[in-house]
């Protein structure tokens, strides 16, 4: 008996076929994740292909870790022959390798989001750089776009076209000048390195021949350095399978490029394409309001979700009269399903932003109900988990000034800004890394004291450097918390001390947890577990058995699974957010994160709008719902309070006087001129504030048009003047 006997037709013919490219067109909870594992076993027990030469990569490392253990359970040991990676720790692999081939050494660190703008802050302040427009975070942010587009800080400088350009491509080369000096790269660099490294002939030979055959999950999450990648390993041997959906594709604004599943046949040629519609997650209500809505897509292959199962509930919709009565609504559906045997385990809310969740934390903790919230600070991100962790990536990497600059005064020992300036000064002037300048204060200009505040600094780091070969993670950090006594000092930083002090002993549960696992037999090292910290992602600590209501945004749901959800804030202009009305791609991949939150669903769904909502310290009226409520067919939904809509509007009506000064304008303030050249709804231009959509026309007085950055009052005269239609 063949070990593909428990798949389907389709799941089975995508599972047989090796050699040459495939498509697998995975719709949502169809069994992708079934149909790879099996695809990979069939290839090691029954074709014989060797498992060393089996490379599969996915975007997270919770399906990277799921899809190991159902590759171990078809095939035992072997598995772990298997590389089944994420793209980023595929390319830490490569890079620890071969980094001497780019110019770091293999023990280099990762700096974060926030290493980088500490480490972009202080480089604009040595740059003396004034505009306060421009802040660390966004410099980091307009620096990774340029990375993740190929552009190095020459081709920024040559294309500048005003000053704030200027200034970035300057901070962003001394950035790239300061990672390389640190021995650290960003995120960005894990993949562009990997990229560079693969242009290497040598390099690339030996990777080619190493894994024969690719596979890649979630390709329509691929971004163009992602897609280079992948493209240039499986180039030689041509045995490529791809697996995505392109009704998921939910990543365009962080450079994923549907266009790589979408021109998938048109690259190759002779590809298979399968497509996996049945659907083993939800119910067929559920399947059938997501394939309503996506089906209006154009990037839409055409794929119909059908399941087995029984038709189920009717999709919920509740018209709240605000935020609050939304999170009432919810609050009491939860208690009400907990009354009859269901766990808060059962329920997640899903909502468009982070911003969201405020409204129904409130309602939990009032009510003593037990809710986590992904997406937020993350465990590693607390103050004093990285200031821990800091310690261990400067005995890790005695180059990373980033870190190093962060824990030279905690605990306080006296070393402020001008003693660290002047420690700089003599390393820039003597041509060594700060690290090193420290173990040469004697020959500084700095007091006496603190010479020795800094030299005794240097010497318990350094002794900790040198046993550190010898020594797990775990052993590690316990030399650094009796060196530093750092306990003793939370107990001084403010009245949270207790809970940061239980955060600082679970760093050390979770070292332990690590070095116990059989990945590690008991040993882990320090670059090993600095490496997997470094990689972690919002819901990889997401605890199946743990009895609480889930809270994330839409994008952290992606591969996940929830009996009940509710789907919160579906009003125009929050989903889909009001870039939509900006750009056909913009409306269509917000369309594609609707799908996404619809199908999590495996029992029930419920969604929800308000007529008005606090957004941004105001209160924004008379607010649409969502476009995409009209967009399900209504035999899959039940109104469940749907005299509200009619009664909510007419009371609304009253409340006029709540509008003065908002920024938030109803119909019945304005009559369209007829002779105006603007009409509601036309898109229009602005020098300073781009392209925009005229909302209402005044009669003879203004018009409001919304931009990107938010609603704009223009009076006609100056409309005339200054608008171009388009």
């Amino acid at each position: 008996m063949s070990i593909l006997n428990g798949l389907n037709s389709e799941q089975r013919k995508a599972a047989e076929k090796i050699d040459g490219p495939l498509l697998i067109l995975a719709g949502a909870g169809s069994g992708k994740t079934r149909t790879v594992t099996y695809r990979i076993a069939y290839m090691v027990l029954e074709k014989e292909i060797s498992p060393y030469k089996i490379l599969a990569v996915t975007f997270t490392n919770k399906a990277a870790k799921e899809m190991k253990i159902r590759v171990e359970s078809l095939i035992g040991i072997e598995a772990k022959k298997v590389m089944i990676s994420t793209f980023h720790s595929f390319g830490v692999r490569l890079l620890r390798v071969h980094a001497t081939k780019l110019g770091y050494d293999a023990n280099f660190n990762i700096y974060d989001a926030d290493d980088q703008k500490k480490l972009v802050g202080r480089l604009m302040k040595e740059l003396v750089i004034t505009n306060k427009q421009l802040t660390p975070a966004s410099v980091v942010s307009k620096i990774s776009k340029y990375k993740e587009d190929g552009d190095e800080p020459s081709d920024i400088t040559k294309e500048a076209y005003n000053t704030d350009t200027k200034v970035i491509a300057a901070v962003y080369e001394k950035y790239a000048e300061e990672l390389i000096k640190n021995n650290a790269m960003d995120f960005a660099d894990l993949l562009i390195n990997t990229n560079k490294l693969l242009d290497d002939p040598e390099v690339l030979e030996k990777i080619q021949d190493r894994y024969e055959y690719v596979m890649v999950d979630e390709y329509q999450d691929t971004n163009n350095i992602q897609y280079q990648i992948i493209t240039k390993i499986a180039r030689k041997h041509k045995n490529i399978c791809v697996v995505g959906d392109e009704d998921q594709s939910i990543y365009g604004f962080r450079g994923a490029n549907i266009r790589n599943i979408l021109d998938f046949e048109k690259e190759y040629k002779d590809a298979m394409v399968v497509k996996l519609e049945q659907n083993y997650r939800s119910t067929q209500n559920i399947l059938g309001a997501a394939n309503s809505i996506i089906k209006l897509n154009t990037t839409s292959r055409g794929k119909n979700l059908w399941t087995e199962k029984d038709k189920g509930n009717l999709i919920e919709i509740f018209s709240a009269s605000d935020g609050r009565a939304e999170a009432d609504y919810i609050l009491q559906e939860v208690i009400k399903g907990k009354n009859n045997g269901r766990s808060y385990k059962d329920y997640t809310i899903l909502y468009r932003t982070n911003a969201q969740s405020r409204v129904f934390e409130e309602a939990f903790l009032r009510h003593r109900i037990n809710y986590k919230i992904f997406g937020g600070m993350q465990f590693y991100q607390r103050v004093e988990v990285k200031d821990i962790l800091s310690y261990m990536r400067v005995i890790n990497n005695p180059k990373d000034t980033v870190s190093l600059f962060r824990i030279i005064n905690v605990p306080k020992r006296k070393i402020g800004a001008k003693t660290i300036e002047k420690i700089k000064d003599f390393a820039d002037e003597n041509e060594i890394m700060f690290f090193e300048a420290m173990g040469r204060v004697e020959e500084t200009k700095l007091g006496s004291a603190i010479k020795v505040t800094v030299f005794r600094l240097y010497e318990m780091l350094n002794k900790i450097i040198e046993e550190s070969q010898f020594l797990t993670a775990s052993e590690i950090y316990d030399m650094i918390l009796e060196k530093t006594n750092y306990m003793n000092y939370l107990t001084t930083y403010d009245d949270k001390f207790e809970a940061r002090i239980e955060n600082v002993k679970e760093l050390r549960t979770s070292i332990q947890e690590m070095e116990d696992s059989e990945e590690y037999e008991g040993f882990i090292n320090i670059g090993e577990f600095l490496e997997r910290t470094a990689l972690v992602a919002a819901t990889d600590d997401l605890e199946e058995d743990t009895d609480y209501v889930k809270l994330m945004t839409i994008h952290n749901s992606k591969g996940l699974e929830f009996p009940v959800v509710f789907l919160v804030g579906m009003e125009d202009e929050l989903f889909p957010s009001a870039k939509a009305d900006f750009s056909d791609d913009d409306l269509e991949e917000e369309r594609r994160l609707c799908y996404v939150a619809i199908t999590r669903a495996e029992e029930k769904l419920h969604i929800s709008h308000a007529f008005e909502r606090m957004v941004y310290g105001r209160i924004s009226y008379m607010r649409e719902p969502s476009r995409f409520l009209k967009e399900i067919d209504e035999k899959y939904v039940d109104y469940v309070n749907k005299s509200k809509i009619v009664s909510k509007n007419i009371n609304l009506e009253n409340k006029k006087n709540k509008l003065e000064g908002l920024n938030i304008i109803t119909k019945a303030d304005f009559k369209v001129d007829s002779k105006s050249p603007f009409k509601i709804g036309e898109k229009v231009t602005h020098k300073k504030f781009g392209t925009g959509i005229i909302k209402d026309v005044e009669v003879g007085k203004r018009l409001v048009i919304r931009f990107r950055d938010g609603d704009k009052k223009l009076p006609l005269i100056l409309a005339e003047k200054f608008l171009i239609k388009e």
